[in-house]
C-alpha cells in the first residue's frame, strides 16, 4: 500500500539531495496531490503528448487544480514555426505556433520549442523571454476564467492572469492578461478577467496582435490574431491621464522582473510618467506608453550594455520619443 508514496518520496528527497528538482510526466490526480508534501517537485505536465491540432494547448482547467497545490502547470514541448518537422514524432505543420509559444509562457512554468535543427522561429521564442532567455512570466499561471464557471461550460476556453510591479506612489500597478480561444464567445467584459466595476473606464485594453488601444467598455469586440484567437492586455488608466503598456513585444507585457517603481507626476504645464526598466548585457528593451488626450503609442527604446536598470519617462506635451506606433 505504501510503495507508490515510498518511491515519490525517494525520487524527491534524491533530487533535492543533489540540488535538483521534479518534473512529473501526465500524472494521475493522486500523484499530483503527493506532490505537495516534496517540495523538490516544481512542475507537472498540464497536458497530452504534444500533437499539432489537438487540444493539447487548453490547459486552464488543469492549471487551477495544480496551481492550488503550488505546482506549475508544464504546457509539453510544441514547435514554434510552421514548417513541416520532419523526422520528428509529429511532422506538423503547426498551425497555430503563435498559440502554442502563448499559453506555454502564461502557464509559469517551462517553455520548450521542440523544433528540428535550422527550423525553429527565433522571433517567436524571443517574444518569450529576455535577451539572456530568462522567462518573461506572469505572476500566476494562466487558468480558466471564473466567468467560464459561472456559464457551467466546460468549453469555455477563456483564461486570464495578471502581473504587477512596485508603484513609486504606493499601490502596484497590475496588468491583466485575458485569451480567448473565441470558440464561443467573441466579445470581452470585465468580469472575463476578473474585474467587477461599475466604471470599466478607468481601464484601457490593448489588443496584442492588432496593436489597438481602448477603453475597457462593458462589452466590446476585439479584432482576433492570425491564428483565430485573441489576447489582449487591461492594464489601469493612471490618474485619468496615462496608460502605461510596458514592453508590447513580449507576450507578458508587465512583467515584474523588467519593470519597477512607476510614477506618475504632476507639473506646472502637465504631467509626467516615469518606470524603470532593467535589463540585460547586449538587450534592447522597448517601453510603451499612452496618454489618453490621443490614444496613441509611445514607445522608447533602452539600450543596456551590461545588466542594468535605467529610467524612461514620457512627459505630456513634447513627448521624448523614439518610435510612435498607430
Amino acid at each position: 500500500l505504501t510503495l507508490a508514496d515510498l518511491w515519490l518520496q525517494g525520487m524527491a528527497d534524491g533530487a533535492a539531495g543533489a540540488g535538483c528538482s521534479v518534473q512529473y510526466c501526465m500524472p494521475y490526480a493522486n500523484d499530483v496531490l503527493a506532490a505537495a508534501s516534496h517540495p523538490a517537485v516544481t512542475t507537472a505536465r498540464a497536458t497530452d503528448d504534444y500533437f499539432q491540432g489537438t487540444g493539447q494547448w487548453a490547459i486552464g482547467g488543469t492549471s487551477l487544480f495544480y496551481a492550488a497545490i503550488g505546482l506549475l502547470p508544464f504546457k509539453d514541448g510544441f514547435y514554434s514555426s510552421s514548417r513541416k518537422q520532419v523526422g520528428g514524432q509529429t511532422e506538423g505543420p503547426e498551425t497555430k505556433p503563435d498559440r502554442e509559444a502563448l499559453l506555454a509562457t502564461l502557464s509559469c512554468s517551462i517553455v520548450g520549442p521542440m523544433d528540428g535543427m535550422g527550423l525553429l522561429n527565433k522571433t517567436r521564442v524571443m517574444t518569450t523571454c529576455r535577451a539572456d532567455g530568462m522567462v518573461l512570466r506572469p505572476d500566476r499561471p494562466v487558468t480558466t476564467a471564473d466567468w467560464c464557471f459561472a456559464r457551467a461550460d466546460p468549453g469555455c476556453h477563456v483564461y486570464s492572469t495578471s502581473s504587477s510591479f512596485d508603484s513609486a506612489q504606493g499601490p502596484q500597478l497590475q496588468a491583466l492578461y485575458h485569451f480567448n480561444n473565441r470558440d464561443a464567445y467573441h466579445w470581452l467584459e470585465p468580469g472575463m478577467v476578473g474585474l467587477s466595476v461599475e466604471d470599466p473606464d478607468n481601464f484601457a485594453v490593448y489588443n496584442w496582435y492588432t496593436r489597438e488601444l481602448a477603453r475597457l467598455r462593458m462589452n466590446q469586440t476585439l479584432t482576433p490574431g492570425y491564428e483565430g484567437h485573441v489576447y489582449a492586455v487591461v492594464t489601469p488608466v493612471l490618474g485619468n491621464m496615462w496608460i502605461f503598456l510596458g514592453e508590447t513585444d513580449k507576450y507578458v507585457t508587465h512583467a515584474a522582473i523588467r519593470f519597477s517603481n512607476l510614477n506618475l507626476a504632476m507639473l506646472e504645464n502637465g504631467s509626467e510618467l516615469s518606470v524603470d526598466v532593467a535589463g540585460v548585457v547586449g538587450e534592447t528593451v522597448e517601453a510603451c506608453a499612452a496618454h489618453v488626450g490621443d490614444m496613441e503609442i509611445r514607445c522608447q527604446a533602452v539600450e543596456f550594455g551590461r545588466k542594468d536598470t535605467k529610467a524612461v519617462t514620457w512627459t505630456s506635451g513634447a513627448l521624448p520619443i523614439e518610435r510612435i506606433l498607430i
